[in-house]
């Protein structure tokens, strides 16, 4: 029987994403450098070099999970506290694109016969990834869709053993930290390493810690069936947020195949009739299509003695996107581009826009309109006005395409 994608479950924050339609590494495929010599029409031998996975997820989540992720927070684990990452934060909570931070990603492989149990076959570990690049896509007939890409530069599989990822507060003065379970190790460099890993992604605050730098581990590795201690250099303040991952055999692995136990209850998906776009505070009507995209421009970081990747340079992030509308008639169209230009409809427009706006894509509950479950919002979106595509038998629609001056965006839990 193959490994069906329905056995394939995606954990971070504590909790299992919801809704998720793909997710998973891309091109894993090593770079190698062939060296060569003068005088030998041989290959001498093949460098492995440094890669730079990614992880896309893709999900119909309308909620806030995602975001609330990103930018550092987590769900619950079990009982009445388990809920996504965000739950339990008020209503207007603004989570903004630059405050994201590593994450790791854990897929335990549920056994397809072990029925409702759920017990896990296998496991896999993305730890330290970075999210690069966040898409939100709502079209007048599609399901309303958002799409997460992160990059880091490892990932681990373990058969017969649970991922678990260890959620820890620091007290200022503690600097050791053990796994609550025995730990498997990991062989580096392949069968003939002589050295050994059994804790992967280590955070603090959202930032990647470096092994025999910021931290050691001691047992797991070099005592099979052990428990690990992660030992920080210095110890992390009070109130810091640790978090790091290991695999564990230790007894029969279970997963719960249901999600959280939120207090919102999601809808399988959200269509168009349900997306509402503000300009200034105005509805923008004739809205085919709207898309926001963010970014990082960065690249890793590495240095001598470690084959990890040990943080990410960030050199500046960016949003942008287009709302496309098919005007009914030559009226609404002006009245669109006064909206965004804030010029007279006396006047002439031209190509060239300054104007900023506040830019507000809400999100209803389909169950109930009157509730919105999110807001994404550009406070400085710089619209330009559309060419014209006209084709032959067809309505058109203009693409109004728009930045974000300060190259962000945020998410607001409810209404701004």
């Amino acid at each position: 029987m193959s490994v069906h994608a329905g056995s394939i479950i995606t954990v971070a924050g504590q909790n299992v994403i919801d809704r998720v339609q793909e997710a998973g590494l891309g091109d894993t495929k090593l770079p190698i450098e062939t060296i060569r010599e003068v005088g030998n029409p041989q290959v001498v031998d093949k460098v492995p070099g440094e890669p730079d996975y990614t992880f896309t997820m893709n999900s119909f989540n309308v909620g806030v999970e995602l975001m609330a992720l990103l930018t550092g927070a987590i769900g619950g684990s079990a009982g009445a506290s388990a809920n996504a990452p965000g739950d339990a934060d008020a209503e207007k909570t603004e989570y903004d694109w630059l405050d994201c931070g590593f994450i790791n990603i854990l897929s335990p492989w549920t056994d397809p016969d072990s029925g409702s149990s759920g017990e896990v076959d296998a496991s896999m570990i993305v730890p330290g990834f970075y999210p690069t690049r966040i898409t939100y896509r709502f079209g007048a007939a599609d399901n309303s869709t958002q799409e997460v890409e992160l990059g880091g530069g490892s990932y681990f599989y373990c058969e017969n053993a649970g991922a678990y990822e260890e959620f820890l507060k620091g007290t200022g003065a503690k600097t050791a930290f053990p796994t609550a379970k025995p730990a498997i190790h990991q062989r580096k460099g392949g069968e003939s390493g002589t050295t050994f890993r059994s804790v992967f992604g280590v955070l603090v605050d959202g930032e990647l810690q470096t092994e025999d730098i910021d931290y050691t581990v001691v047992g797991g590795a070099e005592h099979p069936g052990s428990t690990a201690t992660v030992t920080f250099t210095e110890a992390p303040a009070l109130n810091a947020d640790i978090r790091f991952c290991y695999f564990s055999g230790e007894g029969t692995q279970t997963f719960p195949q249901s999600v959280h136990a939120s207090t919102l209850v999601l809808p399988g998906a959200v269509r168009g009739r349900n997306i509402k776009v503000y300009v200034a505070g105005n509805r923008i009507g004739g809205i085919q299509t709207a898309e926001l995209n963010a970014s990082v421009d960065g690249e890793v970081q590495r240095e001598l003695g470690s084959e990890e990747v040990i943080g990410r340079t960030i050199n500046g992030t960016d949003a942008n996107g287009t709302v496309t509308i098919r005007s009914k008639n030559k009226s609404a169209f002006f009245d669109v581009l006064q909206k965004v230009t804030g010029v007279s409809r006396k006047e002439a427009y031209g190509f060239f826009n300054l104007k900023t706006v506040d830019l507000q894509i809400k999100i209803e509950n389909p169950k109930n309109p009157g509730q919105i479950l999110k807001t994404l919002r550009v406070t400085d979106a710089q619209f330009q006005p559309p060419g014209t595509p006209a084709r032959v038998n067809s309505p058109t629609d203009f693409a109004f395409s728009f930045e974000s001056q300060n190259g962000t965006f945020r998410e607001v839990k409810g209404s701004p």
